[in-house]
């Protein structure tokens, strides 16, 4: 249909579109009677549109054949029992039939009436300059008085040498009534395997015997730069030294997996003297690693690489950096007390949602999730805002994927999302599963950013109409062994009529000049976090000496977020504890803040 005109066609003609709405993926995460769903969708006339979700419904639970008569059935199938209810509950090609005094799981009669005859087993590549790949096969004589659908599938394994064992699953690349396809997504350094089957309303023969295997004549990319590199855990020891965990992530979607990682990482205090760099290697399936031996009170320097090897050749990946402090910080308990990160991890073990980052002039971020059920060969991927504090748009995203992660693009900023993803496999609808992120304000990404983000013309459309906004922006530090904790407090201007407050967005980022920022690559500190409505106060630790920073604070209510308020600071130039700012808070509770630091 999309091959020859007629999908358009139908969409545009109002009886034929009718039918194309449970085709929709929308569809397949619906619940209830097909009747009450194109009620909703046709409140008038639905009649096409219920026979055509019965239809689809059918297929997902009826197998192809008939049920022999009742009365043929011998052995464990004329068991007077109700052994199953449904075909699915049944192996292979067997159906759910009755045997005069129960159901059991018979060999059907007619298997393949009516069913198109498979195409031939030859498939013919063809790789055109652009990289696109043209797979082209023929199929035998069929008489069949109702369209044929030809279903291509494909697996593929990394590596010099093909191998069917270290294959992944069969996943369906395309559906035509043509004998020819053109795939866009084939990668360097994989070997692709390919079958395909002819169905009809009546069934298939099923699939040809796999392909001989096919690699693309291009060279395969390094791996990217491993992303999320950061302290994960840090331990003190009583002589002094410090163990520290760092973790990172790398894309699921390569050309070639990587073999392992490069770790280096050297001490950058400006006050100690310089010596050589340490070196570690991690293996490629390793998301973590632990530095010993560390020094309390020192900034390091961090690099990483992921190296891939296509055949001899190594392939490296650029260099993830990373800098941090191996500074004494407040407990757990007190951290959860004190601030809420705003890039929130689900608790699920089956899903996780990365780091949302600006590329292509739009804001995305990657979901990855688990493959535990080997039946489920799709999922669908829907997310949508919950609350934005622009007033932005709610429009609820889709798409579908084979993979275990996505992309999901335009994002907007300040805004809660939930994203839903539903596995889809031959036995039907499994659960589905959910959580909710964050993305940050613009003037996050805009502060880490070495390119200007336009955000006075990203998402934001309509001035907000809540008037709560944040005042008196204060600050205090305290300095100890070269390490500064900033104490940032604020009181709230309620207007009238009073608005709920429910929390506060609070954005922090060191304003780095154009020479600094030379010196410091991938250096920028910026961190943005949701208070709860009782704490007007921030604690943040690590900061540096006689540097600038700006704090934007904006209060969130029942009826969206507030105006922004920032104010930029500057940490004091020396070791001598300086109150820079006199917070209008308690002097007791001011003081417990900075002796825990």
């Amino acid at each position: 249909m999309e091959s020859n005109g007629s999908l358009g066609w139908c969409q545009s003609h109002k009886q034929c579109a009718k039918c194309l709405e449970p085709c929709k993926d929308s569809w397949e995460l619906k619940d209830g009677p097909c009747r009450d769903l194109c009620e909703h969708a046709f409140p008038k006339r639905h009649g096409e549109c219920v026979t055509s979700c019965e239809f689809l419904r059918s297929v997902m639970v009826l197998k192809q054949g008939d049920c022999p008569a009742p009365e043929r059935a011998s052995g464990f199938a004329a068991a007077c029992v109700e052994g199953c209810e449904e075909d699915g509950e049944c192996s292979a090609q067997k159906k759910c039939c009755p045997n005069g005094c129960g159901h059991t799981c018979q060999s059907p009669k007619n298997l393949y009436r009516g069913a198109p005859l498979k195409p031939r087993k030859e498939l013919v590549f063809e790789e055109l300059e652009s990289g696109v790949l043209e797979v082209r096969w023929s199929s035998k004589f069929n008489v069949s008085a109702e369209p044929v659908l030809n279903i291509l599938q494909r697996r593929w394994n990394y590596g010099i040498q093909p191998s069917e064992d270290g294959a992944t699953e069969w996943q369906v690349v395309a559906r035509t009534s043509e004998e020819r396809v053109w795939l866009t997504d084939i990668r360097p350094g994989r070997w692709y395997q390919f079958r395909v089957a002819a169905v009809n309303v009546h069934g298939t023969r099923g699939y040809t015997t796999p392909s001989r295997h096919f690699r693309s004549s291009k060279d395969p990319a390094p791996p990217p730069a491993p992303s999320e590199l950061h302290v994960s855990d840090m331990t003190f020891g009583a002589d002094r030294s410090v163990s520290v965990r760092l973790s990172w992530s790398m894309s699921a979607d390569l050309d070639i997996p990587v073999n392992h990682y490069k770790l280096s990482w050297s001490c950058s205090d400006h006050t100690i003297p310089s010596k050589l760099k340490r070196r570690q290697t991690t293996k490629g399936d390793s998301t973590y690693a632990e530095l010993d031996d560390l020094r309390e009170n020192r900034s390091y320097t961090v690099e990483l690489q992921a190296v891939s090897y296509w055949g001899q050749v190594p392939l490296k990946s650029s260099k993830a950096i990373l800098q941090f402090t191996t500074s004494q910080r407040q407990s757990d308990s007190d951290l959860e007390s004190t601030v809420s990160p705003v890039f929130i991890k689900p608790q699920s073990d089956l899903l996780d949602v990365g780091t949302p980052f600006y590329q292509d002039g739009q804001l995305q971020v990657r979901v990855y999730w688990k493959k535990k059920d080997p039946t489920v060969n799709r999922y669908r991927v829907q997310w949508s805002p919950e609350f934005c504090s622009h007033n932005g748009s709610r429009t609820q995203e889709k798409l579908t994927t084979q993979e275990n992660f996505a992309s999901l693009p335009g994002l907007q900023f300040s805004c809660k999302y939930k994203v839903i993803i539903q596995p889809v496999g031959s036995k039907g609808r499994a659960q589905a599963e959910s959580t909710t992120f964050y993305t940050p304000s613009c003037a996050t990404i805009q502060s880490k950013s070495p390119k200007p983000i336009p955000c006075s013309t990203v998402s934001a459309v309509v001035p907000p109409k809540v008037l709560v906004k944040a005042e008196n922006l204060t600050a205090a530090f305290s300095v100890y062994m070269g390490n500064v904790t900033g104490l940032f407090s604020w009181v709230v201007a309620m207007p009238q009529p009073p608005q709920q407050v429910t929390g506060y967005q609070v954005t922090w980022a060191e304003v780095i000049t154009e020479s600094r920022r030379n010196n410091l690559p991938n250096s920028l500190i910026s961190q943005s976090q949701i208070l709860p409505p009782e704490r007007n106060i921030l604690v943040v630790s690590g900061l540096q000496l006689a540097s600038l920073y700006r704090l934007e604070v904006q209060v969130i209510t029942t009826g969206g977020q507030g105006p922004a308020t920032s104010r930029t600071f500057q940490t004091p130039a020396h070791s001598k504890p300086v109150l820079h700012y006199k917070p209008r808070i308690k002097k007791h509770h001011l003081r417990s803040v900075i002796e825990r630091h």
